[in-house]
């Protein structure tokens, strides 16, 4: 895991599509999974399964400030933030975006578009976070840059939460990553 300056994470946020109004705080910290290259634009999962990202900010409390990510298809996206029960699974749902991404925040892999979302209204948190991701609509193909990266933090599951959760390591992670402030 790496942890970006939080400076570069602000000039880079001034691309892109954002759709919600975001205050920059600080000091912030950008958590990252991917190793930078996008190479792969894998396909998303359809309502059936979820794509899961663990994201351990190693901090003893936290607010989540935003998230972002790389699209590199359009098409509508569910993101859900869980936090982490006490088997450290995925447990209860925090927050949900559920959005139609248009052609204008899709990007080539180094164009540097990122498309931000808002996670500010997320309480406040002091273990590691999942952040899910599929497509609701069959029809249509959306789909984040990933990097060839393995990072052992990233899983396919089946998105019923009724089932026991098992679920498969993915072997190369999206772009997708968590901007978090310390809590006082």
């Amino acid at each position: 895991m790496t942890r970006a300056p939080a400076f570069f994470s602000t000039v880079i946020l001034s691309l892109g599509c954002a759709h919600a109004p975001v205050a920059v705080e600080g000091p912030l910290i950008e958590v990252v999974l991917d190793e930078g290259k996008p190479d792969q634009r894998p396909l998303t999962p359809d309502k059936t399964f979820e794509l899961l990202m663990r994201f351990d900010p190693k901090l003893p409390s936290y607010r989540l400030v935003r998230a972002r990510f790389q699209l590199a298809q359009p098409g509508k996206l569910v993101f859900t933030v869980y936090a982490v029960d006490g088997s450290g699974r995925p447990g209860a749902p925090l927050k949900t975006i559920e959005r139609n991404y248009p052609p204008a925040c899709a990007g080539s892999a180094d164009d540097g578009k990122w498309v931000v979302e808002d996670l500010s209204d997320v309480p406040p948190l002091g273990a590691p976070v999942f952040v899910g991701v599929y497509s609701p609509i069959k029809q249509e193909d959306p789909r984040l840059w990933a990097c060839s990266n393995d990072s052992g933090a990233v899983f396919a599951r089946d998105a019923d939460p009724s089932l026991p959760m098992s679920s498969t390591k993915v072997r190369r992670t999206p772009r997708l990553r968590l901007v978090v402030a310390p809590a006082n």
